[in-house]
């Protein structure tokens, strides 16, 4: 078990950070006293949320967390930027040490595997909640060592040869699918990282994750389950994915700011919630960071986050999708995002249908509309052949014969899958993110064989004249 090498020429390491929450909430919101003079102000902060399309995530509380009101989770959720993982390229070698397993468990904590399993076996119920803290716990005992992700803990960064801006490093912002978390697309974030790229992996607080943690304004450590579990898939309303797709874009929105932050070197270590190894050093990425060449990236959930983001935020400079899922995305926005920035549409061979297809060609169509002759807009879509949705993400690697006895992966070798993904995107980017002119070491070596497995169509009016891949 465990990740391949990274497809780059650098090494990369990793550290996390989660600005750290420094207001407190009213009595009424906690749980305790306060009557009704707080009333107020906690009805105005609710109706606050929901005019960000932010509400109650609607997830069973884990029972550390079972004191707290679903209006607490909502505010104190809503309130900061989530938990981030930044992986960069670095200058020291490849070397793992002993003291650096735990942090570099690609499942970073007993919760995010309790998530897993319960994604196989939905907590309808007490018992069934215990039965699955009892598999959880074997599975996490046997297995957490073993999956370990190609990356070192907090080493020196990579300085490129230059001076002044020429040494700062561009930036990518990793947005993660349904059911999935900061670690669950490690390949694809080492891989781009080994080009020269900072990736910051986010771990939304939507109720979309397997599990996502935060810390509340004294510091203890919360979690936010997913938020319906318990429930088959397609029972939730579409409405509800609309609303967590609102929030994710909100917390993209405040990655950028913190992300604005590191780079100024106003943040001191105090307001980083993350502890011990891989807490990320404040000052690391002080006059570092290229804020003025960002892309956002996602998956399935998370490429439906990217697409929108990049839409509404013009600090976002180029997008890259794999499989968007279209659906919670409202129609009424697709002119609205269309004509922005340069977007790659990345998808797998099996995820595809008809009402996925209508959505994806309004877009395109959007796009075409929007292009002219003087700011031509690119659009590429991409499939590759014999993939299945989840060869995106790291679950085929990891777990080969399960993935396969599940049908979550194609005929394709997941391993060659994940380089053929990777390359696509790294070689978008260098051409539609970087400054002119911009060389190593953010070029990708193209294998001649990938175009073998890609079915590709290069303009936006191209894509929309199609009604499928």
């Amino acid at each position: 078990m465990g990740l391949p090498q990274p497809l780059g020429p650098y090494a990369v390491s990793f550290a996390d950070f989660e600005l750290r929450r420094t207001e407190e909430l009213e009595p009424s919101q906690s749980g305790g006293g306060g009557g009704a003079a707080a009333e107020p102000q906690q009805k105005q902060q609710q109706q606050q949320l929901e005019t960000n399309g932010i509400h109650q995530n609607g997830g069973q509380a884990l029972p550390q967390d079972l004191e707290e009101t679903p209006a607490t989770v909502a505010v104190e959720v809503a309130a900061a930027a989530p938990l981030m993982r930044i992986f960069y390229p670095t200058e020291a070698k490849t070397r793992w040490s002993a003291l650096d397993a735990k942090q570099r468990c690609w499942v970073p904590n007993y919760n995010y595997m309790w998530g897993f399993v319960a994604r196989a076996i939905p907590p309808t119920s007490f018992f069934v909640k215990i039965c699955i803290s009892f598999i959880t716990l074997i599975m996490y005992s046997l297995m957490w060592f073993r999956l370990q992700i190609k990356a070192s803990v907090q080493k020196p960064l990579l300085v490129p040869k230059g001076e002044g801006d020429k040494q700062r490093l561009p930036v990518v912002i990793f947005s993660h699918g349904m059911w999935a978390c900061r670690t669950t697309y490690s390949s694809t974030c080492i891989d781009v990282a080994s080009h020269g790229y900072i990736v910051v992996a986010v771990e939304h607080l939507d109720g979309s994750a397997v599990m996502a943690q935060y810390h509340d304004h004294r510091g203890k450590r919360k979690w936010v389950e997913h938020a319906f579990a318990d429930k088959p898939f397609d029972d939730t309303l579409m409405a509800e994915r609309t609303k967590q797709l609102r929030q994710r874009v909100q917390e993209i929105q405040k990655v950028i700011d913190v992300l604005e932050r590191l780079d100024q070197g106003s943040l001191t270590q105090d307001f980083n919630n993350v502890t011990g190894r891989v807490s990320l050093d404040t000052k690391f990425f002080q006059q570092r960071l290229d804020l003025n060449h960002i892309a956002i990236h996602g998956h399935s959930f998370g490429a439906a986050t990217a697409i929108v983001a990049s839409g509404v935020d013009n600090r976002i400079k180029c997008c890259v999708g794999e499989d968007v899922w279209w659906s919670p995305v409202e129609e009424v926005d697709y002119s609205r995002l269309a004509g922005k920035s340069p977007v790659l549409l990345l998808n797998t061979e099996g995820f595809d249908w008809a009402s996925l297809r209508d959505c994806r060609n309004k877009f395109l169509e959007g796009r075409a509309k929007a292009d002219n002759v003087d700011t031509p807009l690119v659009t590429v879509l991409m499939t590759i052949k014999g993939t299945e949705h989840m060869d995106q993400s790291d679950f085929p690697l990891l777990f080969p014969t399960i993935a396969k006895r599940a049908r979550m992966t194609g005929v394709l070798d997941p391993t060659q899958t994940k380089d053929i993904n990777s390359r696509a995107c790294l070689d978008f980017l260098y051409r539609n993110l970087l400054p002119p002119g911009t060389g190593a070491p953010y070029v990708v070596n193209s294998v001649k064989e990938d175009g073998e497995h890609l079915v590709i169509a290069k303009t936006a009016s191209q894509s929309a004249s199609s009604n499928s891949v």
